[in-house]
């Protein structure tokens, strides 16, 4: 490798390419001193081994790293009962045959909970000094993905089926508020040709950030491809692991009108409420532009809902046949809503409340603009992981959840704590009223940039 100075010179013949080759020639920097530094590792490792172990050979592996290809020798060793095993791959995190490092694996996914996979490899073509191909990335996603859905679809059954009690930061807030929607995706090699990806969000109030904008506070997600049923098992499960909702002052939640929404109020204890943005569209759908609409609506969210149906009964006598069955339509969707109609406000004091309605931008921006828009179809098996993939990276859990090996050289998912209290005697949900203590909050992600200038500042240094 060149020095400082060759580097110098080199640069000085054409300054223009300087930050291409002050960064090729940091990534080759850095690749021999982790070779080293591994290589030196593996030594320890041998000297401390465990005296069933044998020494086989030396053998060369590739590692892809965020600072390019690393190629090292270390010992493959056998045990006792005749098995093999690399221990400087277990101590780096890497799995068996894996050539991606951990922190190259967790840029690649996070990239693809964003953007298509052929995307995901353009845009780390372009960031790594060696790319990674699109159908190694969905791999990856794969290998992360399943063990937490094994690991949650574990949890559901022993908290809602064996009545244990999960570990809850117990946190304690007078409103909880919650809201759920569905999108409609394509599939592909199923049965169905469409599939709904429901999504929630939960979130404790607003805080503005400027002038006549506000952002949700401590917002919580959860989104599957999943029945209701099953869908508000895992997402009470998520709310009950930070909340202590025995506790919270006033669960409101919000929907569309759909049926499985409806039943996340029942079993939250909470208020019902019908979006605003799906009332209003209802309305000018069944009305048009008639000056009508604003007085049902004022009638709707005041809570006049017999006032509002004896509005659209005189429209409905005045209308013609196509209007008709629209506004017929319109009269049984406000009576199948006519619990979620009058504002919560009006039943709920409190200053700085606002209405509900964030879940239609949360749905775009979590869901379709990674699942639909473009063409895509997936498998229900796809889907699911890509949801659950979009889940772990909105509540800071991706980090965690980046395969890693144990001593033996298995894939280890991070420990969910459950408590062996049961009450077997109990409906399901009930369990949502105990209380609960802390939990450990998520992981924090540390940008590659930042470590590989830490490393060449070491380097300089030496």
């Amino acid at each position: 490798m060149e020095s400082i100075d060759d580097l110098a010179v080199e640069l000085k013949g054409d300054v223009r390419g300087w930050e291409e080759e002050i960064f090729n020639w940091t990534c080759s920097l850095a690749q021999e001193l982790a070779k080293t530094l591994l290589e030196n590792v593996d030594k320890q490792l041998m000297e401390e081994k465990d005296q069933s172990l044998k020494v086989e050979c030396l053998k060369e592996h590739r590692v892809k790293t965020v600072f390019g290809d690393v190629r090292i020798r270390r010992r493959l060793y056998c045990d006792s009962n005749g098995e093999t095993r690399f221990l400087l791959d277990e101590k780096m995190g890497l799995d068996k045959g894996c050539h991606v490092s951990p922190k190259v694996k967790e840029m690649a996914v996070f990239t693809s909970s964003y953007f298509p996979f052929l995307g995901s490899e353009d845009l780390l073509r372009a960031i790594l000094p060696s790319g990674i191909s699109h159908t190694t990335i969905h791999r990856l996603v794969g290998k992360l993905t399943d063990p937490y859905i094994r690991a949650e679809e574990r949890e559901i059954e022993e908290v809602f089926d064996g009545g244990a009690i999960p570990e809850s930061e117990g946190r304690i807030v007078p409103y909880l508020f919650v809201e759920a929607d569905g999108t409609s995706i394509a599939l592909q090699r199923e049965e169905k040709r469409r599939g709904e990806v429901k999504v929630g969000i939960a979130y404790e109030g607003w805080e503005e950030v400027s002038k006549n904008r506000y952002k949700l506070k401590d917002k919580t997600v959860y989104t599957g491809i999943m029945s209701g049923d099953r869908f508000w098992e895992g997402f009470s499960l998520a709310l009950a692991k930070k909340y202590d909702l025995s506790q919270i002052g006033n669960a409101i939640v919000g929907g569309d009108g759909a049926p499985w929404v409806k039943k996340g109020a029942k079993l939250l204890g909470g208020i019902y409420q019908l979006d605003k943005f799906h009332l209003k569209r209802a309305l000018h759908r069944a009305l048009a532009n008639d000056p009508l609409v604003a007085e049902v609506y004022q009638a709707c969210i005041t809570g006049h809902t017999e006032k509002a149906d004896r509005l659209l009964v005189e429209a409905q006598q005045k209308a013609d046949a196509d209007r008709q069955k629209e506004i017929m339509g319109l009269r049984g969707y406000l009576m199948a809503n006519c619990y979620g109609l009058r504002d919560y406000r009006l039943e709920v004091g409190g200053d700085g409340l606002r209405g509900l309605g964030a879940i239609e931008g949360n749905v775009d921006k979590l869901v379709a603009n990674r699942m639909k828009k473009r063409g895509m179809s997936w498998t229900i098996n796809g889907a699911q992981r890509m949801a659950s993939l979009i889940r772990l990276r909105e509540t800071g859990q991706l980090h965690s959840w980046i395969p890693r090996t144990d001593g033996l050289g298995h894939t280890q998912p991070p420990k969910k704590k459950i408590s062996n209290r049961r009450t077997p005697d109990k409906h399901a949900g009930d369990w949502l009223q105990a209380g609960m203590p802390a939990l450990h909050g998520p992981h924090q992600n540390r940008h590659w940039v930042q470590a590989l200038r830490a490393l060449t500042y070491r380097i300089l240094e030496i």
